[in-house]
Formats: C-alpha cells, sequence, structure tokens
C-alpha cells in the first residue's frame, strides 16, 4: 500500500503479527496539526500539504516506539531510507527499491504495484514531514488507485542509564483521489492499518539495530557500508562516518570520557549538489 509503504518503507513482514491498539482520533490528528510549523513552510509548500491534512481520506497514527539509538545517526538514517532499504536487500528480505532524485527527493517502489515520488519538506531532528504521491497498480483495486499522503514523524531525545533513546511518533494523512476511493480504503483500512503500524515497529527497531551494531563493531559497520551498491558513494562514507563516530562514542563512554561531535550538519542553503545535507530542512 502507498501509505504502508512510505510509513516505514515495507519492512518484510508475514502478516501474521498482531500490532497494539492504535487511537486515529480528532484529539491525536490535532495534535499532529499543530506540530507542523506552517509559518516556516514557503507558500508552496502549505499548497501541497494543506488539502491532505484539511481533508483526508484516511489518518492514522502509528503505534509509538522507543529504542535505543545514537541521535546523529538516527536523523541521518530518517533522511537517507536508501541507506537501510540497501541493508535489506543485501540481506534478501525486501522488494522495496529506493532511488534519490535529489538532496530532498526520492523515489521508491514496494514491488507489489505501488511507486511514489517523496519530498522532505521539513527537517529538524525532532521533526520530519515527507509528502508523497503515487499510485497502487495490482490485484487488490481493479482500477489504479492515485492519491498523495503527508506524514509527520516526531522524535524525542533522551538518556536512560547512560545510553541514548529516541521515542518517534508517526502520523500519516491520506488523500485519495478517484471518486469512491475513499470508501474502498475506509474498508480496507483495519488489514492496511494492522501491517502499516507492524512495519514501522519492525523498522524502528531495526534502526536501533543498526546503531547498536555500529557500537559493538564499528569496523565492521564501515565495510558494510563500502558494500552498500545502490547507494551513492558520497552518501556510503557519510553513513560510514556515522557508524565509526557512534563506535567512538562507544569507546569513551566505557572510559568515561567525553565523547566525539558529531557530524558537522549542512543547512538546505548551503549545500552544493554533492552535499548530503542533515542539518534542519525548510522548503
Amino acid at each position: 500500500m502507498l501509505w504502508a509503504l512510505l510509513a516505514c518503507l515495507t519492512w518484510p513482514a508475514d502478516g501474521q503479527a498482531q500490532s497494539p491498539d492504535v487511537h486515529g482520533n480528532l484529539q491525536t490528528r490535532s495534535e499532529a496539526l499543530r506540530a507542523i510549523p506552517f509559518r516556516e513552510l514557503t507558500e508552496a509548500s502549505q499548497a501541497k500539504l494543506r488539502p491532505i491534512l484539511e481533508r483526508p481520506s484516511l489518518y492514522r497514527r502509528m503505534p509509538t516506539q522507543t529504542v535505543e539509538c545514537d541521535p546523529d545517526l538516527h536523523v541521518f538514517l530518517i533522511r537517507y531510507p536508501e541507506v537501510i532499504v540497501n541493508i535489506w536487500q543485501m540481506l534478501e528480505v525486501t522488494q522495496v527499491q529506493v532511488h534519490r532524485t535529489g538532496p530532498f527527493t526520492f523515489d521508491a517502489t514496494d514491488g507489489s504495484g505501488t511507486k511514489c515520488q517523496v519530498e522532505l519538506i521539513y527537517g529538524r531532528p525532532d521533526l520530519h514531514i515527507f509528502y508523497a504521491t503515487g499510485y497502487y497498480e495490482g490485484p487488490l483495486f481493479r482500477t489504479r488507485m492515485e492519491g498523495d499522503c503527508v506524514i509527520v514523524l516526531r522524535s524525542s531525545y533522551h538518556q536512560k542509564n547512560g545510553r541514548s533513546q529516541v521515542t518517534n511518533s508517526l502520523d500519516v494523512f491520506v488523500r485519495m483521489d478517484k471518486v469512491g476511493a475513499d470508501l474502498l480504503l475506509k474498508t480496507l483500512h483495519p488489514l492496511m492499518g494492522r501491517t502499516a503500524d507492524f512495519n514501522f515497529v519492525e523498522t524502528a527497531k531495526f534502526l536501533g539495530q543498526v546503531s547498536q551494531a555500529a557500537e559493538k563493531n564499528g569496523p565492521a559497520m564501515e565495510r558494510l557500508a563500502a558494500q552498500l551498491e545502490n547507494v551513492d558513494p558520497p552518501l556510503r562514507n557519510l553513513f560510514a562516518r556515522h557508524t565509526e563516530i557512534v563506535y567512538q562514542r562507544a569507546i569513551l563512554r566505557q572510559h568515561g570520557l567525553a565523547e566525539p561531535s558529531a557530524v558537522p550538519y549542512q543547512s538546505r542553503t548551503d549545500s552544493a549538489e554533492d552535499d548530503r545535507p542533515i542539518g534542519n530542512v525548510r522548503r
């Protein structure tokens, strides 16, 4: 499904897992809307988001997830999902493909009929807003289903027992184009929602596992980065640099020493064509 793919890049689920109950009510929806800094967005970006946010065909909040993860690595992996997808591809556990088309845009397919174009509209460590448009064409529906969506990911960072933790809350707003598609989508919502919830939970866990692997064996993760064939070389190098810093931080913590600084952030306005911005993004 379009929005399940966008929510969590379709982690390979077996369809049997049960996810926690999640409320997609007016209260959570209003809370998500209040988190969007409309005044900081361009008129063009607001024009993309508002029609979906104000009259969505479906709205859903995914189960809130807390994982142990290095904060800077977390932001990097959120901004560049092709890294995680390429790792899954190496493990042969996904059909998802992600193709970077610009510093803030990428195309994605799930291998089951969903194709979409995704844009990072706004980004800072505690808030990422994605806009996507695309379609599903497959056996589930008789006709091609087109739509767009807005994804609001809020993250909070804290320490517990000397360990960095990240708590993620994800809200998805979906709008379908075809007349009658809303009713069909709402009919299938329970099944789609459970799948998307499960995918989000498992993807969040996997981000934590990548961070923990970097802590325990940084050199191995740097070698893994060099093997990511579907990731641009500058991005592979930046991923390797992030894992190296995570590894260094873990060693220094063990000895009670100060941790190394994060990989320098780059703003959107300062980034050249080959730069990989991981600082604040406003579009």
